[in-house]
């Protein structure tokens, strides 16, 4: 049985290895090497609310690899992708009451907590598992962050923070969780 599972995992291990891409090509039906009016143009088939800034394209309420991201903005220099960055953030609050127990007050506290580290921790296992079955498991890793590398030297990175603070007020937590697109462009020229 110890055998049958080893080698079911090895199978398993080395299709994954051979099946995962080698070059990161591109997001939402925009390649690397798109000028910005094409990304654009293909965003707009999907998302009515592009905006183009110059050197960006913001897009707000955006759906990657099963997520609802809070925005998108891909910066352009000299009509090339430097980097896109799609961005996820929520908050929340509990405010101290003086008419509230203290059990009652640190358990809606806990609740919160919760919620905001359950939502990012799964958004972040789900993202790094697609990516991981897409390009291979990540050059560099450790809590909280991830960054694969193709051979152009174009790059993800996944991030997430997740914080909390207390004030007079009462108790905050929030999070952010990022997936970052690099082209070469990005290390080999000063923005």
């Amino acid at each position: 049985m110890k055998h049958r599972l080893l080698l079911f995992l090895s199978i398993l291990f080395i299709s994954t290895y051979i099946n995962a891409q080698s070059e990161i090509t591109g997001f939402l039906g925009i390649r690397l090497e798109d000028k910005p009016y094409v990304a654009i143009d293909k965003l707009k088939q999907r998302y009515p609310n592009v905006e183009w800034k110059h050197p960006c394209i913001h897009l707000e309420n955006v759906t990657f690899i099963d997520t609802q991201f809070n925005k998108l903005v891909i910066t352009y220099k000299n009509e090339k992708l430097v980097d896109a960055t799609f961005t996820l953030f929520d908050n929340a609050s509990v405010m101290d009451n003086p008419f509230k127990d203290r059990v009652t007050f640190l358990n809606e506290a806990k609740s919160k907590q919760n919620q905001i580290m359950n939502r990012f921790t799964q958004a972040f296992n789900g993202l790094g598992n697609a990516l991981c079955s897409k390009y291979g498991n990540p050059t560099v890793s450790s809590e909280g962050n991830a960054i694969w590398r193709d051979i152009n030297s174009n790059s993800i990175t996944l991030n997430v923070n997740l914080n909390n603070s207390q004030d007079g007020m009462g108790v905050h937590f929030g999070g952010q969780l990022t997936v970052t697109y690099r082209t070469v462009t990005t290390n080999n020229d000063e923005f």
